[in-house]
């Protein structure tokens, strides 16, 4: 936390002073995710699972070698490991489980990343993959799965887990995490989108037409301090064609672990072939 109101601190200062450059800062630090290990509960699944690289770099870790696919991928600075909870179940009903290492991180190339850079890699994935029928994100991850597919990636279902609505008030409550003052932050989204390529306006589930028919299930914790669970309630509102579950007392990260929802989950996209 001392390092944080430092950070805090020192934005204040510079925001107002110099607020191009500190907004230059700020979009490196949003974008250069740290390297964390894979927690003792993760370890099993990783032993399973075979260490796979697609074409142009990008890895991740497969779970059985038939059946249709289901493609994950974890949020910021996460890990494919993070899913092992789900993988027994679908592996079990017949699914093969194939979950990426976002750029940037694990064995994957790159020294940044961000949510349209995940949507590319799910996109370069499921165009050289087989069968893929359906896909798993969390937190940007999630974001990531409905940026692909309104891209074009073809899947039957999708369920997103602890993911925001909207990339402008992702960028929104980061700058206020760490302190940005008003110039500086409006600094900081133009800095981001001419970095990226794509307005962060184009991040928003109201602008997503191809989700209206594609079922999906939104799983979001009420006690989520890393994305509000409001953005869960906006998501499965725009998208008229899901269904919400909401949590209460697993947070951001504990939810990919529960019981209950690893069943909900494994439930919802493997029924599917008899609806």
């Amino acid at each position: 936390m001392n390092g944080l109101n430092t950070l805090r601190a020192t934005n204040q200062v510079l925001g107002n002073l110099v607020p191009q450059f500190t907004a230059r800062l700020a979009r490196r630090l949003m974008m250069r995710p740290q390297q964390h290990a894979p927690r003792a509960w993760e370890l099993p699944a990783l032993r399973s699972a075979e260490q796979i690289t697609f074409r142009f770099g990008l890895s991740g870790l497969r779970w059985g070698h038939s059946g249709p696919v289901v493609l994950m991928m974890h949020g910021w600075q996460g890990r494919p490991t993070q899913f092992a909870a789900m993988v027994p179940a679908l592996v079990a009903a017949g699914r093969q489980v194939i979950a990426l290492e976002g750029p940037a991180h694990g064995r994957s190339p790159g020294s940044e990343a961000h949510v349209f850079a995940f949507a590319e890699a799910l996109l370069e994935a499921s165009a050289e993959l087989r069968s893929v029928e359906s896909v798993i994100g969390h937190s940007m991850g999630g974001s990531a799965a409905l940026c692909a597919i309104e891209q074009g990636m073809q899947v039957e279902r999708a369920v997103v887990i602890g993911s925001p609505a909207a990339l402008r008030r992702v960028l929104h409550r980061f700058a206020t995490t760490i302190g940005l003052p008003e110039p500086a932050e409006r600094a900081f989204h133009h800095v981001v989108d001419r970095h990226v390529g794509i307005p962060a306006e184009q991040l928003d589930i109201a602008r997503f037409g191809s989700l209206r028919d594609l079922p999906g299930m939104v799983v979001h914790d009420r006690d989520d301090d890393s994305v509000p669970f409001r953005e869960g309630e906006l998501l499965a509102e725009g998208w008229s064609s899901s269904r919400l579950l909401a949590t209460q007392g697993l947070g951001h990260q504990r939810v990919l672990g529960d019981p209950g929802v690893v069943a909900a989950v494994a439930q919802f996209l493997t029924q599917q072939r008899a609806n």
